[in-house]
């Protein structure tokens, strides 16, 4: 519940300037490149960050490296109420991003380590499902605030809400139900880490980054896409933005119910629902015949809902692959190599995605974000396949 509940503030921080995109490139006179390129920012302190916190979650373990993450990532969000551009916006989004690259490897560590084996993939899909309710219900929450206070005072009230997780995290550590890692158990934990890396860890990364690309077009570009497309207003995006990330929330459980369910790790490599998700993704693409129905909002964000379920099903099921082909002691280092994937191919495409709709070629954007997809599927074949071979040689 811990877990949750940090993923949960760690999305909600995150979300705040997606939802009032529309209404902060407005006030400061920025262009929607310019916003991807904070966001780009983002990713690449998020990108570097992940492994890094995920090395020290392995050795020092997960309540003190939360702690600190948490404390940086709290100060940062606060500090998006006094940016005026964009040299302001990147430096805030830099460092909100390196702060909260601890969330995700500190989650599945946790899982590795307090769940049984044939539990893991619905428990992971629980403990990051308070990403996706929390990206839900940001809009709910948010968009009253801003239209009432400003939009600076939102960043406000989600630096307040990390200062009261930071006191609750104390609270539980102090009650006894948290019992951290050892030292000694950590430091032989950390002597284990050495040749964590391999054609498997690398083979996740490709299918967890690419394959979830659409997380990224629902949290970062959806708004401006309904705004600029569709035409909604800033108080009415409060009401609709909740739906995707309410498709990831469904495929984080589902599809970690549906991985236990089938006992993967027995029945083998999950190509074919890779390449289903996959195939799926192209959904999207029906974007162009949608705008043009009587109900061009209401079938959109259906449309939205079913990429994010999709793409929930590629995290679950790539992080539930890689913890069967890694070490337990290695889980914190294995999120945060694979989320960094997903950090890098957010980095680059959210500029893209920004120029093409600053040149109304919207629907390229959807094309590109349907075929990022398949290729995480291909290079994951091709690496495990290596893998396979380099095993049965006994290298």
């Amino acid at each position: 519940m811990s877990m949750l509940l940090l993923s949960l503030l760690s999305y909600a921080d995150r979300s705040v300037l997606a939802i009032l995109s529309p209404t902060i490139l407005g006030d400061l006179h920025m262009t929607a490149t310019q916003y991807g390129y904070a966001v780009s920012v983002f990713s690449v302190c998020y990108m570097l960050a992940n492994p890094v916190w995920g090395y020290w979650i392995d050795r020092k373990g997960v309540w003190v490296t939360i702690f600190v993450a948490v404390a940086v990532w709290s100060v940062a969000s606060g500090a998006h109420a006094f940016m005026m551009g964009l040299t302001g916006m990147c430096l805030a989004r830099g460092v909100l991003g390196f702060g909260e690259g601890a969330t995700f490897p500190a989650g599945l560590a946790t899982v590795a380590e307090t769940m049984p084996k044939e539990k893991r993939s619905f428990g992971l899909g629980l403990a990051y499902s308070g990403g996706s309710l929390g990206a839900a219900l940001a809009p709910l929450l948010i968009t009253p605030i801003a239209l009432h206070y400003g939009w600076r005072a939102t960043f406000v009230l989600t630096a307040a809400m990390g200062a009261v997780w930071l006191v609750l995290w104390v609270v539980l550590r102090s009650s006894g139900l948290y019992q951290a890692r050892t030292q000694e158990r950590a430091g032989e934990e950390a002597k284990r880490t050495k040749g964590s890396l391999n054609r498997n860890l690398f083979a996740t990364a490709a299918v967890y980054g690419l394959g979830a690309a659409p997380l990224a077009f629902g949290l970062y570009a959806a708004p401006l896409y309904l705004s600029k497309v569709l035409h909604v207003g800033q108080a009415s995006l409060g009401h609709l933005l909740w739906i995707p990330p309410a498709g990831w929330e469904t495929g984080y459980l589902f599809w970690g119910w549906i991985s236990d369910r089938r006992q993967m790790r027995r029945a083998g490599q999950p190509t074919m629902l890779f390449a289903a998700f996959a195939a799926a993704g192209f959904l999207i693409v029906l974007e162009p015949l949608v705008v043009g129905s009587a109900h061009p909002v209401l079938f959109t964000m259906l449309l939205f809902y079913a990429e994010m379920f999709i793409a929930g099903g590629f995290v679950v099921l790539s992080l539930a692959d890689g913890m069967d082909a890694q070490r337990k002691e290695h889980s914190g280092f294995l999120a945060g190599f694979a989320i960094s994937s997903w950090a890098a191919v957010t980095g680059i495409l959210t500029p893209v995605l920004g120029r093409f709709f600053d040149h109304k070629e919207y629907f390229r954007g959807l094309w590109l974000v349907a075929a990022l997809p398949v290729v995480g599927v291909v290079v994951w074949r091709v690496l495990r396949s290596g893998e396979d071979a380099v095993s049965r040689d006994g290298v």
